[in-house]
């Protein structure tokens, strides 16, 4: 496993301690003496105001949330905080954006694959113990399937003219899963080039859970502008929206940070985890649900952006930090 050094470099006499130290044991990842808050603030600056210029119009336009466009648009959105990346890394440090972001793989291909699967392994066990624990805690369900697998059949049946088997049914699900978990994927690596390949780096002389907790209230503010029109526990009070959803962007972040550093600064890994987390628990529930089960959810408590998830996040999070861990 890779090394997590927790000390930061320390600059020789007459460095610039604001910069990052590249490339001191051959691979991608970044340090800092002291975290540059000057340029966390322009980064913060640039990608909040690049994404609340996308959100904007969804203010405005009938349905918000729902309107036809909205994923599109926000989807496009993500990638704001890869852009502030570039921005830093060429106008202001003066470095080769792909090496400071993480980037590079040089020969590394076999570790971030493998770190990669480990990230979309770790956030479906996420989703997992999230679906079966919501049902332990009394929301109506069917741990065994059953109740899904005669829904699917039917749908199937009803839209294809004629019978549908259970092997058919679970790889047509299966095909849709890994498509749109593809599609996330690209759409997270935008935001993870930014939080966890540069922001995360610039964070780190804080130790590993103060700056997952900075980087995660930071991630959670850049979701402000669609959170406050209904992104994320629909339905309830949006300043209750707002506040809860500090509390997995923190977990998140301690875990995809972790991620990141196992897999020697590149994002790749934690793209992997966001994409899941963004796409995934919706199979993982319908497997498990009945049609009673929306109805009973509390959005606070049985997703992984309510507390059962972000307890399973910091759990896995910490698991994978422990390894030179600094508080």
């Amino acid at each position: 496993m890779t090394q997590l050094p927790d000390e930061p470099a320390t600059a020789p006499p007459n460095a610039d301690v604001d910069s990052p130290d590249q490339g001191s044991r051959g691979d991608s990842r970044v340090e800092y003496d002291r975290v540059p808050w000057r340029r966390v603030g322009v980064f913060m600056l640039i990608s909040y105001g690049l994404f609340a210029l996308f959100a904007a119009p969804f203010w405005v336009l009938p349905g918000g949330v729902r309107h036809p466009s909205y994923s599109l648009v926000i989807g496009a959105g993500m990638w704001t905080p890869a852009i502030a990346s570039v921005v830093l890394a060429k106008g202001v440090e003066k470095t080769s954006w792909r090496t400071r972001v993480g980037l590079r793989f040089r020969g590394r291909w076999w570790s971030l694959l493998l770190w990669t699967l480990v990230a979309v392994g770790v956030v479906m066990a996420v989703h997992v113990v999230t679906a079966v624990a919501m049902i332990l805690r009394g929301v109506p369900g069917d741990l065994t399937g059953g109740t899904w697998m005669r829904i699917v059949l039917e749908q199937m049946s009803a839209a294809s003219g004629s019978p549908v088997g259970p092997a058919q049914a679970v790889g047509l699900v299966a095909l849709t899963a890994v498509a749109g978990l593809l599609v996330t994927c690209v759409l997270a690596l935008g935001e993870e080039i930014g939080w966890r390949g540069w922001l995360w780096p610039a964070l780190r002389p804080l130790g590993r859970l103060r700056a997952a907790a900075a980087g995660g209230v930071i991630w959670a503010m850049w979701h402000l502008p669609i959170v406050l029109i209904g992104h994320n526990y629909t339905g309830a009070p949006r300043h209750l929206a707002v506040a809860m959803f500090i509390l997995p962007c923190i977990a998140m972040t301690l875990l995809f940070g972790a991620l990141t550093d196992r897999a020697a600064g590149n994002p790749l890994p934690a793209a992997a985890a966001h994409g899941t987390m963004n796409s995934q628990f919706g199979t993982v529930l319908a497997i498990v649900a009945t049609p009673q089960t929306p109805a009973a959810m509390n959005l606070f408590i049985d997703t992984p952006l309510g507390i059962i998830g972000v307890a399973a996040l910091l759990v896995a999070g910490l698991a994978l930090s422990t390894r030179g861990l600094k508080v």
